[in-house]
Parts: structure tokens; sequence; C-alpha cells
């Protein structure tokens, strides 16, 4: 009896040593868990911390002088100790009051350019609005010739062609054209007398039969470039309202297109020195005679040879009339420039 309560006073001492050992570990195991939460919420504060000091020193450094400025306190005027001792201002002399100098009215000047037709892979040049005042008023009455403008064509030596610049040897067209049976022969032609502005043009040999129509010129953007073209009539020729009018010295310039809206001057190309051209200033004809048919290369040159081709459609002394168009059909690298003089 004796033996089995020591027995039995032996396990429960062994059993409460056990639970205070389990309760000890339990504490110690809290206090570490504490212990490493700490510390880790430590670090990340301090990371933050660092963080937030390194994104305010590039703010200072990379910040604009503005905002420094702004940032800074301002500046203390410091008292001058010196009395100021008043004085009277000087006299000033009035100066005399000097007329405005006269400015040119003439800002957008006309294209030295010939007419052009775009390609449908070509970017559409977008139009540059003007304001009233800047592009100059029509010249259509005999202009004289500008000063940089070369005389009007004569006779060069045998190397040079006749009555034109140097330009580009003369291509043998390749396309050909029905001509359409010639209308009943214009009566001659009446004495100079109205406007002169061309309203109808026709060309027997090759069937062109087409009404004119007046056109300017457009200031457009293209690459970040501004420059002046001359605008291409739809469904019609267009006159060049700078250019002469009918029945007066000068160069009356009229221009089409040849592949697309219309394609007014599609047989152009075709037509012969000696065939005749009669074009009417509403119910007034005017009768000339092809006296200069050329093809020019255009598209790609450089600046140089587009102005001097442009001089085909410069002002001119004698009276004469120029029509334009672009060539070939499936392209517009070239122009056709047909001369035609007075019958």
């Amino acid at each position: 009896m004796n033996c089995t309560l020591l027995r039995l006073l032996r396990k429960s001492q062994v059993m409460k040593i056990s639970d205070k050992q389990i309760l000890f570990e339990q504490i110690a195991l809290l206090f570490a868990s504490f212990v490493w939460t700490m510390v880790i919420l430590s670090g990340l504060a301090l990371f933050w911390t660092y963080q937030d000091v390194q994104a305010r020193w590039e703010l200072v450094l990379n910040a604009p002088p503005g905002a420094l400025a702004q940032a800074a306190p301002p500046p203390t005027a410091t008292p001058s100790p010196t009395a100021t001792v008043w004085s009277p201002p000087p006299t000033l002399t009035p100066s005399p009051t000097l007329p405005p100098t006269p400015t040119a009215t003439w800002v957008v000047p006309p294209p030295n350019f010939l007419p052009e037709t775009l390609n449908a892979d070509e970017p559409t040049p977008i139009p540059v609005t003007i304001e009233p005042g800047d592009q100059a008023p029509p010249v259509v009455d005999a202009p004289p010739p500008p000063t940089d403008t070369p005389a009007p064509p004569t006779p060069a030596p045998p190397a040079a062609p006749v009555e034109t610049p140097d330009l580009y040897p003369l291509p043998t067209p390749t396309a050909t054209a029905t001509p359409e049976p010639a209308p009943p022969a214009p009566a001659p032609n009446p004495p100079a007398s109205g406007d002169g502005i061309p309203t109808r043009l026709v060309i027997p040999s090759v069937g062109i039969d087409t009404s004119v129509i007046q056109v300017g010129w457009q200031v457009v953007e293209q690459n970040g470039q501004q420059y002046s073209i001359w605008q291409v009539a739809d469904y019609a020729a267009g006159w060049h309202e700078t250019s002469a009018r009918l029945g007066q010295p000068g160069n009356t310039v009229m221009a089409g297109h040849h592949n697309v809206n219309g394609e007014v001057f599609r047989d152009l190309v075709n037509v012969e020195v000696g065939d005749k051209v009669t074009v009417y200033a509403g119910n007034q004809a005017f009768e000339y005679v092809v006296d200069l048919k050329t093809i020019v290369k255009e598209k790609g040159e450089p600046i140089e040879v587009r102005q001097r081709n442009a001089q085909w459609i410069a002002a001119t002394t004698d009276e004469r009339i120029t029509l334009v168009t672009c060539w070939p059909y499936t392209n517009n690298t070239h122009r056709v420039i047909v001369v035609a003089k007075p019958l």
C-alpha cells in the first residue's frame, strides 16, 4: 500500500515538472515570434524610409529651376543705410514720329513649278489657310515680264531646241488616239474685244473640246514644308489667272488632267506641230497654230531643273498660248508642253 502511494506521488511530481517545461517552452516561442516580428517590421520601415529619402533626393536633383525657386523662401531685402537725395528727373527730348514702313502685300508668290497631278500612292498635301491679303490679286492684262524671268525663247544655236530652254529631248509618245471628226472651222478672229478670258478650247486633230475655267494656286504643307502649287481644274481645262488674256501680248497658260477627273488633256501628247487650236472667250474665237511640242522630266528632278521647266509658263512679250499636262498615262513623271502662236 505504501509503495503504491509513493509511486503515485512520484508520477504526479514528474507530471508537474513536465507541465512547467511545456509552459516555459510556449512562452519562449511567443517571445521569439514577437522579437522576429519586430525585426521584420523594423526592416520594412527602414526600407520604406530609404526609398522615400531617395525619391526626394532625385526630385531635388531633377526638379526644374522654377520649382526650386518657388520652393525657396523669397530673399529679404536689406535696407540701404545711405539716404536717398531727391533730384529732378532729366528732361526728355521727344523723338520725331517716323511714318510706318510700307510692306509688300504679295506674301504668297505664285508657284514657280509646273502644275502637277499626284499619283494614287502619293500623300495628298495638306492645304494651308491663306488670310485675305496674303495672296496677290490676279494679274491678267498682259503682265510685264519680271526682272528675274528670261526673255522669251529665241532661236538658239543648232545644238539647242528652237525657241526653248535647254530641256530634255522630246521622247516618242507611245499612246495613240483616234481623232474625232473635226467641227466646222470657226470664223476668222475678229478684233480683240471683251475680257479675253478663255471659256472653251478646241483642238480638232486630237479630239479635244473642253470648257475652260479660271484657276489660281494654293499653299500646301507636305513633309513639314510649305509651298504653293497651281490648282488643276477637274473635268475642264484651267486657265492660270495670272497669265495673259486672249488677244493680248503675253503667255496664256492652260493646264488639265490627262488620267483623272475628266482626262480632258489625255490626248494632248498626240498634238503635232502645225495643228490648229481654237480658243473661245465667250462667243469670240481666237485661232492659233501649234508651233512647238516638247516633253520634260519633272518628277524626282532637282529644284533647279523644275524651275527651268516652269519658264514655259512664265510671262512673255509675244502673244501665245501654252498648254500643260502630265505624261505618261500610267504615271505623272513628265510634263507635255504645247506652245501655239496666233494663226
